[in-house]
């Protein structure tokens, strides 16, 4: 019995990563196909590298990111200059004094450039949504940094499993076992245990 548990354990460990992995090596050069090179493609122009790897699945979801970031940053942009303008006017003409001659004038000139629906807002609600979107489209700016070092990484790693099989048949079965008989006495010749058996 200990033998079988001596070969059955070897097995495993020699077997088990393999398995698991589901990769077996192949005899290419990895050479001929180098990660160094698609990560500077992906750097160069993102979804290059997963075009170098045969990975074109990958491209609308890397385009996809990056439009979407890129609209979000664009639209959050739009509105801080928006709110920024009027923002900006709106503390001119609080720095104006009213009892100048020249008072209204002075106002009328500054907010002629004003959006309408910002007549009666308070400074300090524009300014708040001025901060607001700016962050926002800062916060997006790190998002689309973020995603483009994905895209090199996930180009790279890529690269270096290119030449690895992913077999499709992987198995790992755990059943009973038992050999011998059973005696109606205490001692028998009986053994009881479980097997195990991959398929890669």
């Amino acid at each position: 019995m200990k033998k079988y548990a001596v070969v059955a354990l070897l097995a495993l460990t020699i077997l088990l990563p393999q398995a698991v992995c589901g990769q077996e090596p192949q005899v290419q050069d990895s050479a001929t196909h180098s990660p160094s090179r698609a990560a500077l493609y992906s750097a160069l122009l993102p979804g290059l590298g997963q075009a170098y790897n045969k990975r074109y699945w990958k491209l609308p979801l890397v385009y996809g990111g990056f439009a979407a970031f890129g609209y979000f940053i664009q639209s959050n942009n739009f509105r801080y200059k928006l709110y920024r303008d009027a923002y900006n006017i709106k503390y001119a003409v609080a720095q104006l004094k009213s009892d100048d001659p020249e008072f209204e004038s002075n106002k009328a000139t500054l907010e002629k450039d004003l959006y309408g629906a910002f007549q009666n807002v308070p400074v300090d609600r524009l300014q708040y949504y001025k901060n607001t979107y700016r962050r926002d489209r800062d916060f997006f700016i790190i998002l689309t940094l973020l995603f483009y070092g994905i895209n090199i990484l996930d180009a790279t790693v890529d690269a270096h499993f290119f030449y690895y099989d992913i077999s499709n048949d992987l198995s790992f079965k755990l059943q009973p076992y038992s050999e011998g008989s059973y005696a109606s006495s205490v001692r028998s010749n009986a053994h009881v245990g479980l097997t195990f058996s991959l398929t890669f």
